[in-house]
């Protein structure tokens, strides 16, 4: 009976030492230094809207939509069809493939590795190129597609 409760707790307390040395990890390693790319652009337009969806800005995220296209949705739609979003957490890295412009047009292919903590076994991470659509509107850069975050999940 000693025995199972010395082995209890040594099991405890290394599980106990492991979560303590992720969370300080995790807290520690996140850098949040990024440089930002000029906001008149489509790679900053798209760059702060990645930002705004990883800290939970999602009114902020939501008016980098262009409002004059036929996929366009109200805020609460957008939001309801997104409802996860404030629930999860997860960790999202995205990198600029490719960037064609065409006047006022742009299509960015950017890679999404997007990372989710927990379980006994670890976490989960996956991989995709989601392209991104962008219209000129004055001096701005708005997304015309994909209006969903799928891609997140």
């Amino acid at each position: 009976m000693i025995s199972s409760r010395r082995w209890l707790i040594i099991f405890g307390s290394i599980i106990g030492a492991t979560t303590v040395i992720t969370l300080s990890l995790v807290l520690l390693t996140h850098n949040r230094n990024v440089t930002l790319l000029a906001a008149d652009t489509p790679e900053g337009t798209l760059q702060r809207y990645l930002i705004a969806l990883q800290d939970g800005d999602f009114q902020q995220a939501y008016s980098y939509f262009f409002a004059n296209t036929p996929e366009t949705i109200s805020y609460s739609e957008w939001l309801a069809q997104n409802q996860a979003l404030p629930a999860i957490q997860f960790n999202c890295q995205a990198t600029l493939d490719k960037v064609v412009q065409n006047g006022n047009f742009a299509t960015i292919d950017v890679s999404v590795t997007t990372s989710f903590p927990g379980g006994l076994a670890g976490g989960s991470q996956y991989s995709q190129t989601i392209t991104f659509d962008l219209a000129k509107t004055g001096n701005s850069w708005l997304i015309t597609s994909p209006t969903n975050t799928y891609w997140i999940y």
